[in-house]
């Protein structure tokens, strides 16, 4: 792509190179005449790094006439990351780089490296419980020696990215056996990882604890009054404490997090599932491990993982997942040439419903197939295209392994249709408050041809712009059209802009039309877009960096809490003391994070009264810290509206203002 972040500059007269970090097009259009001379040069540098950074140069120029010295030094490259450079680039140039790829030679070096014994890490790995893996042109088995031979080698990187080898022989694999055994190595890591205590240990630790907290009970009552456990026995709480400590991890895999990169290479819409369910529950005790796993999902060819990755990095109330979400995210969109906007809107899975709404199950010759509903709901259809309440056992003449699949197929859709409403919705209601805009083409092609997407936009009014000139407002409907508010059918102009209409941009007597349009059509909007009423800068407080409208409204901790997160806010970090006195909301694609801040509260929270004191904005990059709040008059107008109603809606959960309220709100 024009726009990369490279990691070294060629010098004049010499084949070395001095790794820097610049950004810009790689070298200059016209600049260092010969320039690719020498990158060919360096390919036969004394240093891996530098000839994997001389092949990707020659990859982003698409120097066709490198292919030859391509080919001639993969066939004597020994570094993975170099020669993966240099098969990425040889593909980039349209060579098939199966044939660089001696699957003969493969085999004799696994069986060197295997007689040489296995990494300490992989003592626990179940070697016999590995499923058959059969190379796609031949359909033969993949002998079980390269298997362990690529498992024991990503181990040895200690890496969750894969490197560009790997990819490359995983993806000669028969694609079905390819995301199996991907997935295999996925939830057998994840097992390891949490493998619990043994039962006889979790019973000790949780009578040993309950003997301990009721000791404090019985010594020092008045500090447990409120604890819903206070007089509870030591046999009861025993029984309370156990199911945590059956859970309590035994260890750890972390010295294998390697493997991942095997499932990065191989697993596909699968994967998503088990590592959302790991971060969830292990945020806090697993870091490393999250970690590697977010980095892996940027690996896997498949929406699902891409998305989940977004996600984490928008909304993880975790910042270490979210930085390192954010930042695979970025590189990920440089590898495909896209924005993280355009990332997002073109990786949305389907949960494998075509255009129509249709989902194909097949038995062989039999074919079933899932219909998706304006609710979200999905029905049934046998090969007659009658409504059936569940897929039927395979018949004799049915092809077993296909309705095997269809029956998988069928179970993930209609889980997976959930989690993509939800994470769309949120990204939608993101681009409200952004102000973000689509070319007419994009917004067509990504969202509303998308099965999943266009019911969500279905449920939104729409502003059409043309050369920044408003040029008509809409909702799309179900058979592709556009209709405005009185119910004709608008036509755009393809140089058109879209963006989600809002209150603050719309004239008053439009916005009560479309409110009107939506009652009569029972369209329930997809969240409140309409009449929360806008809020505009006075322009005495045009130099302000925080909204203060709020200082010294009074709130219960809890009650603020339940609210914030709701409204899609995020505990800050803790500070001195081990208290925390903001939530936080980002915004990604402009780069900035909403601060709600208040006289804060310890950890572990107690439900005590706080005052809210202000909204501000600051930028996602550097350390908190380190952030300034930006001027308000920065920040868009939606954005700013948005903002101060979650600060207004979250002061009316409480008493309102109080004069003492640094009194009463004291620790």
């Amino acid at each position: 792509p024009p726009q990369t972040r490279c990691g070294a500059v060629l010098h004049v007269g010499q084949i070395s190179m001095q790794i820097v970090e610049f950004s810009g097009s790689v070298l200059g259009a016209n600049q260092q005449p010969g320039k690719e001379v020498r990158i060919i040069t360096a390919l036969s540098d004394g240093k891996a790094e530098v000839r994997a950074i001389a092949a990707q140069w020659l990859g982003r120029l698409r120097h066709s006439p490198a292919i030859t010295a391509l080919e001639a030094a993969v066939s004597k490259e020994k570094h993975d990351v170099a020669k993966g450079a240099m098969l990425d680039t040889l593909q980039l140039l349209g060579q098939p780089v199966e044939k660089y790829l001696d699957r003969e030679a493969l085999l004799k070096e696994a069986k060197k490296s295997l007689a040489k014994g296995l990494p300490k890490d992989l003592e626990w790995f179940p070697w016999s419980a590995l499923p058959t893996v059969r190379w796609q042109d031949s359909g033969e088995p993949v002998n079980v020696d390269v298997i362990r031979w690529l498992l024991a080698q990503a181990v040895k990187q200690k890496s969750a990215e894969p490197n560009a080898v790997l990819r490359k022989y995983c993806a000669m694999f028969l694609p079905r056996d390819r995301e199996a055994f991907g997935q295999f190595v996925l939830e057998t890591w994840l097992a390891e990882d949490i493998k619990p205590i043994p039962a006889e240990e979790a019973m000790k630790r949780a009578s040993s604890q309950a003997q301990s907290v009721h000791g404090w009970m019985t010594n020092s009552p008045q500090y447990y009054k409120d604890d819903p456990n206070f007089g509870r026995s030591v046999e009861e709480l025993t029984a309370i404490y156990l199911p945590g400590f059956l859970r309590q991890p035994a260890g750890s895999a972390i010295g294998s997090k390697g493997l991942l990169a095997v499932a990065a290479a191989c697993a596909a819409e699968r994967a998503a599932a088990p590592v959302a369910r790991y971060l969830k529950e292990y945020y806090g005790t697993r870091a490393a491990q999250g970690k590697a796993l977010i980095a892996m999902l940027a690996w896997i060819e498949h929406p699902s993982a891409t998305q989940l990755m977004l996600s984490v990095g928008n909304r993880f109330r975790t910042k270490s997942f979210q930085e390192e979400a954010t930042r695979q995210a970025e590189a990920l969109a440089e590898r495909k040439g896209w924005s993280l906007a355009e990332l997002a809107d073109r990786t949305i899975p389907s949960a494998g419903f075509d255009e129509t709404g249709v989902l194909d199950l097949s038995y062989g010759q039999r074919r079933f197939s899932a219909r998706l509903l304006p609710d979200f709901k999905v029905e049934l259809l046998n090969p007659d295209g009658k409504k059936i309440s569940a897929l039927p056992d395979p018949r004799q003449d049915d092809d077993a392994e296909q309705a095997r699949d269809a029956k998988k197929a069928f179970s993930a859709a209609k889980k997976e249709i959930k989690t993509i409403v939800e994470l769309q919705s949120s990204r939608l209601y993101e681009a409200l408050c952004t102000e973000r805009e689509w070319s007419f083409d994009d917004w067509s092609r990504y969202l509303n041809q998308h099965p999943i997407m266009r019911r969500l936009l279905q449920r939104l009014v729409w502003t059409a712009s043309d050369g920044g000139a408003v040029i008509g407002t809409f909702r799309p409907l179900d058979d592709g059209t556009l209709t405005d508010c009185d119910d004709n059918e608008l036509q755009l102009p393809s140089t058109s802009q879209i963006r989600v209409s809002h209150d603050s941009n719309l004239p008053a007597e439009l916005v009560t039309k479309w409110q009107q349009h939506l009652i009569d059509y029972e369209i329930t909007p997809l969240f409140q877009q309409f009449g929360k009423g806008s809020y505009a800068l006075p322009a005495a407080k045009e130099k302000a960096q925080h909204i203060s409208d709020f200082e010294g409204h009074l709130i219960e901790a809890f009650a603020l809490r339940g609210r914030a997160l709701k409204l899609g806010y995020t505990r800050g970090p803790a500070e001195d003391g081990g208290w925390f006195h903001v939530y936080e909301k980002r915004f990604p694609t402009l780069g900035l994070i909403a601060v709600l801040e208040f006289t804060g509260n310890p950890l572990p929270e107690e439900n005590r009264t706080v005052a809210l004191l202000n909204m501000s904005f600051v930028s996602a990059q550097g350390d908190a810290w380190q952030r300034s709040a930006e001027r308000l008059s920065t920040v868009p107008n939606v954005l700013l509206s948005e903002c101060y109603n979650d600060l207004r809606l979250i002061a009316a959960e409480g008493s309102g203002y109080d004069p003492e309220w640094q009194k009463k709100s004291e620790y």
